[in-house]
């Protein structure tokens, strides 16, 4: 197919896409991204579906994923301390984000100081809408959870549940690399199993020494960190009910509220792609 015949078959998928998003308020926005960024589009569609052709894939599918990630990215607004609330925990989760990352104090309320956000969301992104088709309910899940407009959605709740689960994984998994760079040169087997042995500790109690409050584990390097954080009696439960929210065991029943392998996979992937230095 020649270059122009390839353009012009972007444009008319732009189209669709407008048409369909546009027939719903509550899609409304990913259209409105579109018709604004149209021409920013048309340029950068041609060399992904020129890598698409020389790696034997569908590049109209390519197109597809890629129009959805490029929306979702730009509708979302910021992340609160909201979206890692799980089980109904809110003042637990606060109390833990305020002690990790700090907050700015404002006027009329306090603002907690939530980092890599433009990275985090766009890691959900790629993680959660990799498929071709998209599953509608995560696409309804997602503009629920961190549209700037609002919606008239009605969110499935246990894909709600996987997306507040996936907020917690990718920030700790942006705490090791943040905290161990060496993890860049050791590679993905060695950061998954660093995960699990951080998550396992945490709940353990074996990240700070509580008692003499002298360092223990790695000459107490991850006691300020979000795993730091996390440890606690009165914590343990919550991390606990974490820990099968992320399903590292890969349980089947409950499939669309917990983490599946392809998610972790993907997470830690795009952690290791966006902060390796």
């Amino acid at each position: 197919m020649l270059l122009s015949d390839r353009i012009n078959l972007i444009h008319a998928i732009i189209d669709n896409h407008i048409h369909v998003w546009s027939a719903s308020p509550s899609f409304a926005p990913l259209a409105q991204v579109l018709k604004e960024d149209r021409d920013i589009l048309v340029q950068k569609v041609p060399s992904l579906t020129a890598r698409c052709v020389s790696g034997g894939e569908d590049w109209r599918d390519a197109v597809r994923q890629f129009l959805l990630s490029y929306a979702l990215e730009r509708t979302a607004g910021e992340i609160t301390s909201e979206h890692f609330t799980i089980f109904r925990e809110a003042e637990t989760v606060e109390v833990i984000l305020e002690d990790s990352y700090g907050v700015r104090v404002g006027a009329e309320r306090d603002e907690i100081l939530i980092p890599h956000q433009i990275e985090a969301l766009k890691i959900i992104v790629q993680c959660l809408f990799s498929k071709n088709p998209a599953d509608q309910k995560d696409v309804i899940c997602f503009l629920h959870l961190f549209s700037r407009e609002k919606t008239h959605l009605r969110p499935d709740q246990d894909r709600t549940m996987r997306f507040r689960s996936m907020i917690w994984f990718v920030y700790l998994a942006i705490e090791i690399i943040m905290n161990e760079q060496t993890v860049c040169l050791k590679g993905f087997e060695f950061f998954r199993n660093k995960f699990r042995d951080l998550l396992d500790r945490t709940i353990d109690g074996a990240i700070i020494n509580e008692e003499s409050r002298m360092p223990v584990f790695e000459g107490g390097k991850w006691e300020s960190t979000l795993f730091g954080w996390l440890q606690g009696e009165d914590r343990k439960q919550f991390v606990k009910k974490l820990k099968r929210q992320f399903n590292l065991e890969n349980r089947i029943e409950h499939a669309n509220r917990r983490l599946l392998a392809e998610h972790r996979k993907c997470v830690l992937e795009q952690v290791l792609t966006l902060f390796c230095k």
